[in-house]
């Protein structure tokens, strides 16, 4: 069985990415700078070894992936 080592501060900037659509917005909702919530994303994605969000959309998408990943965290 694959573990992670993926942080409730990595979970809450995943989901208020995917909701809002954009970094910036997302860094808004979780007080953190926007540089920050585009690391901490890059970080995840690492750990989980997949892309998440389609950047180059404006819009921000989620990726098949990050759509699975969004499914199963906002069950949380």
């Amino acid at each position: 069985m694959l573990e992670f080592d993926v942080s409730l501060l990595q979970i809450q900037v995943f989901l208020a990415v995917a909701e809002q659509h954009s970094f910036s917005k997302a860094a808004e909702q979780v007080n953190l700078e926007q540089s920050t919530v585009s690391r901490r994303i890059g970080v995840l994605e690492r750990e989980l070894g997949v892309r998440l969000f389609r950047r180059e959309e404006r819009p921000v998408g989620l990726t098949e992936a990050g759509v699975g990943q969004h499914q199963g965290q906002a069950a949380l």
